[in-house]
């Protein structure tokens, strides 16, 4: 296979690999093994590469040769230039320091301003540096020999980008008015144009050779031309365009970050006159060449203190020569800061957090191909090889400053640590195994450590033996909650790189028992109904155990249930969760509260509530023991079990008795006179009716409804002569009713 091989040998191997899975997630799902699987993007994302990068499609390859360079005694890098042959100048914050490194990577304090900040630089053809300043807006011209030639007093206070334009003239992004400046050779600038924006923060030329000027406040793209004539190239939905570049097709990608809502955009002015404040400290010592520059300088960032703090959200525009723009990447919680265009025409892009630089392919993807030591990548700069080599990237890093190579190639090694996988209880860590393409010369292998910590301390294993056997490896980590895998990557070729495409790590939790959250006893007459349960997968997915678990695992589903009404139903309902998302049965036991061997009402069901017919059992009190077991998940002799015994209830189905029931003619009126018991409930009302009128509320001969048996005696008005029915109706404590009836004649 002209030297490539792959982690998995054949296409049997693969079928092997896809039956242990299968065997470690499904029918062994019922044995209580289980497997955490990691095989798209977003779940390696969630891990910490060191040395590897993630592409577009999810697998982790090794990342791109990343050399630190030079370390300056700075915080901050923001801007890094050099000539085609010359050294390299590396500027930032706080003490006004620029900085050289030659070829040999040795650096060396160049030269120092009066302010504390370099927020740009540029180099003309001639070898000449020039540095502009925050705060106090100056422009330094500097010498191949470190000595300063002029400086340039520009009236505004922020210099933030530096370049040449193809004429040879040097351009200047300043801030707070907003302008871009011209500045002659001998130091001297006018407005080239007038944004009417706070700042011009970037700078490009396009492939006209049109000057393009990124502004903060509203987040426009202005085209100037030669003449100072400015259009709207484009309106960013961002406030701030941090970072501009040219693709080699044409197209404009602009870094643009801050807040969306933004106020009325500003109306650009005609370019103003010239603005003559004189430079001081000029020098006999050269001056500016009218060439074009072999190179411009790479200014991104501003210092915290000179510059409103960057906005968490953040997207990379790529935009037509006519205006179109698309979005090709976009951040919730960081953003671009810095933008350059590789060898190979694609682009490479210096996010805001954990220093990570991101490449956007031909096809549209974006991968994370390397990560600076510093927090922020604030410049980027491509930089020619020559002799045929691959041109090497700049790139200068904040917080804490650093400058490093970007160089062609991958990583000689590098690793990938996953996130902290949560089993929810103790486990057993079983096989690992992994897809991966190696090439010839490249290794993939897999080591764990566990614990019993959310985060990795000192209480954790030490990382245990690599697993090389991507089929399937026995995964050295002690039992614990939490586990954690790191895959190791090498090369011994910079042109080659194996690619993790998916890890499985199969476990066992220790079986624990279910727990009940409460049992309740529903009033009397209400009944529950069993529903069909729909099919797996309509709404019925089981949580697998942890937080990711393989998602494959399913539960079976629990019939549902609807609520009725049935004279003389008692129901039961409860609540049971499983820590290992076990499928659980349950036995319904019930005794007498005077008795005190239970009887087994219900064995093996899976419904969660259970309905009585009161009818079937005495009138008494009574409990309920629910027994929930987790055997359908586990093997015989290692399902657990928890019971819980409901609140005592009364069942209580037999009517009041009406008893000793009179209708006679008394005193010229009618007197009704009545007795009701009842063996188990008080007796809560009574009520009579003559002749099927209204029914009329009794009151007891002591006055008040408390016992088994009472009294009654009333006294009614004299109904009109003939023939009357009086009925008697007397109810309970538990709904039950007793009546009686007695016919009286009036003369």
């Amino acid at each position: 296979m002209n030297g490539y091989r792959r982690c998995l040998p054949s296409a049997a191997a693969a079928i092997l690999l896809g039956l242990v899975l299968i065997l470690s997630t499904s029918p062994v799902h019922a044995v209580g093994a289980r497997s955490w699987k990691q095989r798209e993007r977003v779940d390696f994302e969630q891990g910490e590469p060191h040395g590897v990068a993630l592409t577009a499609e999810g697998p982790v390859r090794l990342g791109a040769r990343l050399e630190r360079l030079f370390e300056p005694e700075q915080p901050y890098v923001w801007s890094v230039s050099a000539g085609e042959r010359g050294p390299i100048y590396v500027s930032g914050g706080n003490e006004g320091v620029v900085y050289r490194i030659d070829a040999k990577g040795s650096g060396e304090r160049f030269f120092k301003v009066e302010e504390p900040e370099v927020q740009s630089l540029a180099v003309d053809a001639s070898g000449f540096l020039y540095a502009g300043t925050v705060p106090g807006g100056r422009i330094y011209k500097i010498a191949p020999d470190g000595k300063q030639v002029w400086v340039c007093e520009t009236g505004e206070e922020y210099i933030w980008a530096l370049l040449f334009d193809r004429q040879g003239d040097l351009i200047a992004a300043t801030g707070t008015e907003g302008r871009v400046l011209k500045i002659d050779a001998t130091g001297r600038s006018k407005v080239l144009y007038d944004s009417a924006e706070t700042h011009v923060r970037s700078l490009a030329l396009d492939a006209r050779g049109d000057l393009l000027a990124g502004t903060d406040g509203h987040g426009l793209i202005f085209r100037i031309n030669r003449d100072g004539r400015g259009t709207v190239m484009y309106d960013a939905p961002l406030s701030e365009v941090t970072a501009l570049a040219l693709a080699p097709d044409g197209l404009v990608y602009a870094a643009v970050g801050g807040e969306s809502g933004r106020g009325p955009r500003p109306q650009p002015s005609r370019p103003a006159q010239s603005q003559p404040p004189a430079p001081g400290g000029e020098s006999s010592e050269g001056g500016a060449s009218s060439q074009p520059p072999a190179q411009e300088g790479s200014s991104q960032v501003g210092p915290p203190e000179a510059r409103p703090p960057l906005s968490v959200e953040g997207k990379v525009l790529a935009i037509s020569p006519d205006g179109y723009a698309r979005e090709v990447w976009s951040g919730s919680q960081e953003s671009i800061l810095s933008l350059a265009i590789s060898a190979g025409g694609e682009l490479l892009m210096g996010a805001s957090h954990q220093g990570r630089i991101y490449l956007l392919d031909a096809k549209g993807g974006v991968s994370e191909i390397a990560r600076s030591d510093s927090s922020q990548v604030t410049a980027l700069l491509r930089r020619p090889s020559g002799a045929g080599k691959p041109d090497d990237v700049i790139v200068g890093g904040s917080n804490l400053g650093s400058v490093s190579v970007l160089r062609s190639g991958h990583a000689p090694s590098g690793t990938f640590e996953s996130r902290v996988f949560d089993a929810q209880s103790f486990a057993t860590w079983g096989r690992v195994a992994w897809r991966a393409d190696a090439p010839s010369g490249t290794s993939v292998t897999i080591q764990a450590r566990s614990g019993n910590t959310e985060d990795p301390d000192r209480t954790w294993s030490d990382w245990g033996k690599e697993a090389d056997d991507p089929l399937g490896s026995p995964l050295d980590a002690p039992s614990a909650r939490f586990l954690q895998w790191r895959a190791k990557l090498k090369t011994s070729e910079p042109s080659r790189t194996p690619e993790l495409r998916e890890v499985s790590v199969v476990y066992m939790q220790k079986n624990l028992p279910p727990e009940f959250r409460k049992v309740e006893v529903l009033p009397p007459g209400v009944s529950m109904q069993a529903m069909p349960a729909p099919p797996v997968g309509q709404g019925q997915e089981g949580k697998p155990a942890g937080t990711d678990g393989d998602p494959g695992t399913r539960r079976r589903p629990r019939p549902q249930a609807r609520r009725g009404f049935d004279p003389g139903a008692r129901s039961i309902t409860w609540q049971v969760v499983d820590p290992n998302e076990d499928d659980l049965v349950f036995d319904v036991q019930y005794r007498a509260i005077d008795e005190k061997t239970w009887k087994t009402a219900r064995r093996r069901i899976d419904e969660d509530f259970v309905t009585f017919d009161g009818a079937a059992l005495p009138d008494g009190t009574y409990l309920v023991r629910i027994v929930a077991s987790d055997s359908p998940s586990n093997p015989e002799g290692q399902a657990l079990t928890t019971e819980r015994v409901s609140a005592p209830f009364d069942v209580d189905t037999t009517p009041p008795r009406v008893e000793r029931l009179k209708a006679q003619l008394d005193k010229g009126g009618l007197r009704l006179t009545f007795a009701t018991s009842d063996d188990f409930s008080i007796v809560r009302e009574a009520a009579y009716s003559v002749d099927a009128g209204d029914w009329l509320l009794a009151r007891p001969v002591d006055g008040l409804s408390d016992g088994l048996r009472e009294s009654y005696d009333l006294s009614l008005p004299l109904p009109a002569p003939g023939e009357h029915s009086v009925v008697v109706r007397t109810m309970d404590a538990a709904g039950n009713t007793g009546s009686g009836r007695a016919v009286v004649d009036v003369p």
